[in-house]
């Protein structure tokens, strides 16, 4: 591990304004560009027939489950990296098959090369990692964005611009964090508790049909799945290439720039954002480092590269949790991240780890007796893809678990031991001042189907059975919302919202899920987008990284859904679950839930699917984006829709509110998408991304209608 601490240059804020230039060795080296053999490509053409074309299509155009590996979304996706950023993602697909040999993994290589025009013939594709390493990828985003050097020319690192806003602003405290400004959005979802609500009520039902654009900023093309940060009126931007904004959060004026170089291996899609503490923002890279920067200034304070224990395999997708001294991130990776993923804390006065918890069990620990007999170096997964939340009340943190993607020796258990998994598919609970496990809720023992507990914890009260409950909540893929109680665990009741066709029973008591015999697959039988075909939800899911919202105001649960089955047959035709002649067609809903009650009070029902978070507002708002670049605010009480606005592009992302000189804003932003928008997309029909825009968009009231 490298902790790298340097002194905030207050000298920054008293100039008023500098410009710091830094080349790293990266963008300095002369990388050569890949090459590939006619044979190689042939042959990789042929293991591509055999083993993904059943998912991307026999022509690389992709499908509604997966994307086309031979566009411009694809160029612009590997363009600027390495080629052992591309082969690495090679070697865990499809999820669910058996590791190839090297070779077949370099032909494959080779294919997507010729195909995609990223290479060029001339000596075969290598084998080795750090010759892969030095093999650059032409054009892409990357390099647009500032993440690194194009044809060797240095990156810039800062660019300073000054405003009395920085000077001014006050430190953010623990108790900030626990009890937030209306005026601020200082964690991922508003509050620590992960609602995704605003207690803001100017703009709001009766005047919501005057919002228009107050500023907009071009962002770096690339996945992204941002939360924007506001404190004192700065607004800071976390974009793809790892490229950090400061913003004057009422005028759109560019305060600082910081753009860090890039590095190999990095993955650089879909992260979601930054966290905040005293003057200091936590930024997770693309290279498994913890940044410090001075919130003010922009200059790093210090700078902490993460140990993944030497596999260079895991990737940071999730926004950091602030608690007290620490800030605390989970990582996440695939089947070849041996042993399993981990949530790690670290000091933010110093950068120093503080502790780590692991998600699959440990040799010798409790739950190793659940891996049906496999060595730790055979387990993997539970992975974290979203940010923890905290409860004030009981002192915790929560966060989910993915399931482990090689589940072939979890098919049949073996005597003396089971094939639960853990943790995988669990809610896990954990003291946030020494990572110690409190409990844990394992929503479904050894997932065959990827369903992917692994989605947002949301902490509020609850009467259960007439008492007043502490409780945690969350859904899986399937929307089969659970609530747990927050302090010990407990399962105490389920609400399936009907999206799904694999559970066919749920213990009232334990909450343990009976799967149905239809589709469990067989000891040998290999899935289709670890799916059972015929089965719903596909592998985008009915509930996924479009976090739901829920308001104190309306104790309404807010939940963005998409109606979306597994193909019939690879390649077939998308279907729903139970389609009505009213809702044939209609894959995207927005529903408000009273969970208390298990009642739907409205569903919302449109083509396109929603792919950003939901926002819920004390002015009786709920504003989410859906896939055809539609961002509207629904009737908090109704469903109806007040307002709708179409932007550049698809807002993958969580949208906020925040107030900057006594004016309320709403603010969201566009990406190419990501994997789970365009699979949702692609069911709907819907051509999205024009252009690869990027863009976050800043909305107000004009003054005579607030």
């Amino acid at each position: 591990m490298i902790t790298r601490k340097v002194l905030p240059a207050t000298a920054l804020l008293t100039a008023g304004l500098a410009t710091v230039l830094a080349v790293s060795p990266q963008a300095a080296a002369q990388a050569t560009g890949p090459t590939f053999t006619a044979a190689q490509a042939e042959a990789g053409q042929a293991t591509y027939t055999a083993i993904c074309s059943s998912c991307h299509a026999a022509d690389l155009s992709g499908s509604g489950e997966a994307p086309s590996l031979n566009d411009n979304r694809f160029r612009s996706k590997w363009g600027g990296g390495s080629a052992l950023d591309l082969i690495s993602a090679i070697r865990r697909m499809p999820p669910s098959s058996e590791p190839r040999n090297p070779e077949d993994n370099s032909a494959l290589l080779a294919f997507l090369l010729r195909e995609s025009r990223l290479g060029t013939p001339g000596d075969a594709v290598p084998q080795g990692d750090t010759q892969l390493a030095g093999l650059r990828l032409p054009g892409g985003a990357l390099a647009a964005a500032g993440g690194g050097g194009r044809r060797g020319r240095p990156a810039p690192v800062l660019t300073f611009y000054g405003s009395p806003k920085l000077t001014a602003m006050t430190d953010v405290t623990d108790a900030n964090l626990a009890k937030p400004s209306p005026a601020d959005w200082i964690n991922w979802r508003g509050t620590r508790d992960g609602l995704g609500f605003s207690p803001l009520a100017q703009i709001n039902k009766s005047n919501v049909k005057g919002l228009k654009l107050a500023w907009s900023w071009s962002l770096p093309r690339g996945d992204n799945m941002m939360t924007p940060l506001v404190h004192d009126g700065v607004l800071y931007a976390y974009s793809f290439g790892d490229v950090v904004e400061a913003f004057d959060a009422a005028t759109g004026d560019l305060l600082w720039r910081y753009a860090r170089p890039a590095s190999t291996p990095s993955v650089f899609t879909s992260k979601k954002g930054l966290a905040i503490s005293g003057h200091t923002l936590l930024v997770p890279t693309s290279d498994l480092h913890m940044l410090a920067l001075d919130a003010r200034t922009g200059q790093i304070i210090w700078d902490h590269a993460i140990d993944d224990d030497g596999q260079k395999a895991h990737q940071i997708k999730s926004a950091p949790l602030v608690v007290k001294d620490k800030v605390i991130i989970g990582l996440n990776g695939y089947q070849q991240v041996k042993g399993g993923n981990f949530v790690v804390a670290m000091d933010i006065a110093t950068g120093k780890e503080a502790w780590r918890f692991y998600t699959i069990a440990r040799t010798g620990e409790a739950g190793d007796d659940s891996w049906n007999g496999l060595p730790l170096d055979k387990r993997s997964g539970g992975s974290v893809w979203v940010g923890e939340t905290y409860d004030e009340q009981t002192g915790l943190i929560y966060f989910g678990t993915a399931p482990t993607y090689d589940i072939m020796p979890l098919r049949v258990a073996k005597p003396g031991v089971t094939n639960d998994a853990l943790y995988t598919d669990a809610t896990i609970a954990l003291d946030p001042e020494t990572g110690k496990l409190v409990w844990y809720y394992q929503h479904e023992k050894n997932d065959q189907l990827d369903h992917d507990w692994v989605f947002e914890r949301q902490i509020m009260d609850m009467m259960v059975g007439g008492v007043k409950r502490r409780v945690v909540i969350t859904a899986g893929k399937q929307a089969i919302y659970e609530v747990l109680d927050a302090k010990t665990g407990k399962y105490l009741f389920s609400m399936d919202l009907g999206m799904q066709n694999t559970i066919d029973a749920i213990d009232p008591v334990t909450g343990e899920k009976h799967i149905s015999p239809a589709a469990v697959p067989g000891p040998t039988e290999v899935l289709h987008g670890l799916r059972k075909e015929g089965i719903c939800p596909n592998a985008a899911g009915a509930h996924s990284l479009d976090s739901a919202s829920y308001s104190p105001a309306t104790k309404l649960l807010y939940v963005p859904l998409a109606d979306v089955c597994i193909n019939p047959k690879p390649g077939g035709p998308q279907w729903q679950k139970s389609p009505t002649p009213e809702t044939r067609g209609k894959y995207g809903m927005m529903q408000a839930i009273d969970l208390e009650h298990k009642k739907v009070v409205w569903t919302s029902r449109e083509v396109p699917p929603p792919v950003s978070s939901a926002l819920a507002t004390a002015g009786g708002l709920v504003f989410n984006g859906d896939a055809d670049r539609w961002f509207k605010a629904y009737d908090a009480r109704t469903g109806k829709v007040l307002w709708r606005t179409r932007l550049d592009n698809v807002p993958t992302s969580s949208p906020i509110t925040f107030t900057a000189g006594g004016k309320q804003y709403i603010a969201v932003s566009t990406t190419g998408g990501n994997l789970q928008s365009r699979d949702v997309a692609g069911v709907a029909g819907i051509v999205a991304s024009p252009n690869d825009a990027a863009t976050l968009s800043i909305f107000s009231l004009p003054d005579k209608t607030r």
